[in-house]
């Protein structure tokens, strides 16, 4: 009877546990409010998205105009006037635009707590937009400073921080911060820019290396000397002379002796214009070889070496020290070495030849070689002067001409031929600086050219054992040669974008 109840018993237990009448709604409940939790969530998500892509593009485009205030600032600095050390910027670059030092435009904040030494770019209070753009589409704010604070050495590149103080900058590195805005997002870009200092160019005509092998063809004379023109007094580029400025050597040399030949290098450049047996024609007589020894040194001018008053001949043939074979080359390394530099490859197998214009000078010659290179370079105008560096191969013989030059040719900036000749043929105007630097190089006029620099020219030979007879400023009869120091267009070389490189770069 019992076994009989309790068998009763676990039989009914069994189907109340087994009966499923009522679970649907649970069920149906349950599955409810996940959907509902997922509907929440994907609606959550759809309307979050759209504000994170919005966000991510209000901040790139910030980013975007700080990157372009950079580029602003980098053309608004090189642009700026020199300062007293040699590539500084000049006091006024950290005043502001107000140009009055210890305003409220040259007192903004740095990322050193406590130091609000930074200079506005661009006007205090009015960011800037892009061109042909509105403040709505974006803006950017830009300060400068000097270097010269507190862990600065960390990020400038130099190692050490700038010896000067806010407005005396003597490194000629400085810090600019640009800030970009658009619709409330905020990005900051920070670089340390570094301008390339031009070496001193202490005479119209710079022989400062290790030979001053000079050489006038014994046909130049009293008839023709009218051609020829060294000149260290300061010239603008239109051909007025500024007495304003001061007067540098005719020539320029280092101090010192030419082992080679055991004399000084003063002694070595003077030669070719001191000779006392020049003739014209068959005339040998005493009064015509001391007319044309007159003549060829008339053709050198400038300032005295010992007084510094104006002179011509020997006297302006003379040695500083300022620029030596080391000192261009650590200006050629950083030029080198600086991005934005393409040097172009002369080889003795594939020299290169540049050609002109026929009936008016290019600023845009051609360049060939006997290896296929058929191509333009730009070499400049005065309103955007260019870096034009060729590099040849080093020739023992000092046969290889690095650079040829045919036809009408004209540029601005500066022209490097480094480790090969410069040999000159045909038809050229130079506003800025002419290079001609290496082992076993020359500077050479050639019969029937005419050259006109305004600015420095510079053939440097580097290596002391070249063989005699060969010779690093060469002058050939009928030809026009005038070289004149011109202050105007050394500023202007030291204003290129291509003497201004950025050295360090951070964001947030």
């Amino acid at each position: 009877m019992s076994s009989g109840v309790g068998g009763a018993a676990m039989s009914s237990w069994r189907r109340l546990i087994l009966n499923e009448r009522g679970v649907a709604l649970p069920l149906a409940l349950i599955c409810l409010v996940a959907l509902t939790v997922m509907v929440l969530t994907f609606l959550t998500l759809s309307g979050v998205e759209p504000q994170i892509s919005q966000n991510l593009t209000e901040s790139a485009r910030a980013r975007y105009m700080a990157e372009s205030g950079i580029e602003w600032a980098f053309k608004q600095i090189a642009a700026r006037p020199a300062g007293a050390a040699a590539g500084s910027f000049e006091p006024n670059l950290f005043a502001g635009p107000d140009n009055v030092q210890n305003t409220a435009d040259d007192q903004q904040t740095t990322n050193v707590s406590g130091q609000n030494t930074a200079a506005m770019l661009t006007t205090l209070g009015s960011p800037s937009p892009l061109p042909t753009k509105t403040t709505t589409e974006g803006t950017y704010s830009v300060t400068v400073r000097n270097d010269n604070l507190a862990g600065d050495d960390k990020f400038n590149g130099a190692g050490a921080v700038d010896g000067g103080n806010k407005f005396t900058d003597t490194n000629g590195i400085v810090i600019v911060t640009s800030t970009g805005n658009y619709r409330g997002a905020t990005r900051t870009i920070q670089v340390a820019l570094k301008r390339i200092g031009i070496p001193p160019f202490p005479g119209a005509v710079n022989i400062p290396g290790y030979q001053a092998d000079t050489f006038m063809n014994n046909n130049i004379n009293a008839g023709n000397a009218n051609r020829y023109d060294i000149d260290g007094r300061d010239y603008d580029r239109n051909g007025t002379q500024n007495a304003s400025n001061p007067n540098k050597l005719g020539i320029q040399v280092q101090p010192g002796t030419q082992v080679d030949l055991g004399i000084t290098y003063e002694t070595r450049a003077e030669q070719p214009f001191d000779k006392a047996d020049v003739c014209t024609g068959g005339d040998c007589s005493a009064a015509t070889q001391a007319a044309n020894r007159t003549a060829r040194l008339g053709i050198v001018k400038g300032k005295h070496q010992s007084t510094g008053a104006y002179t011509t001949g020997l006297n302006t043939i003379g040695p500083d020290g300022s620029l030596t074979p080391g000192v261009m080359n650590t200006f050629l390394q950083q030029i080198a070495s600086n991005p934005s530099t393409q040097i172009l490859q002369s080889t003795q197998a594939c020299p290169i030849v540049m050609t002109g214009g026929t009936s008016t000078a290019t600023s845009t010659p051609t360049l060939t070689n006997s290896c296929s290179m058929n191509q333009t370079v730009n070499l400049g105008t005065t309103s955007d002067p260019k870096m034009v560096y060729f590099r040849g191969d080093p020739d023992t013989s000092s046969a290889f001409a690095g650079v040829t030059l045919n036809n009408m040719v004209t540029g601005a900036g500066i022209l490097i031929i480094e480790d090969g000749d410069f040999q000159q043929y045909g038809n050229l105007r130079w506003d800025g600086i002419v290079i001609v630097t290496g082992r076993y190089v020359s500077a050479a006029f050639r019969s029937g050219s005419n050259t006109t620099i305004y600015g420095a020219l510079t053939g440097m030979e580097s290596q002391p054992t070249e063989s005699s007879g060969l010779f690093d400023f060469f002058i050939d009869q009928n030809l026009d040669l005038r070289i004149r120091s011109s202050k105007q267009n050394l500023d202007m070389v030291q204003q290129m974008l291509a003497v201004h490189k950025i050295l360090s770069w951070r964001e947030n």
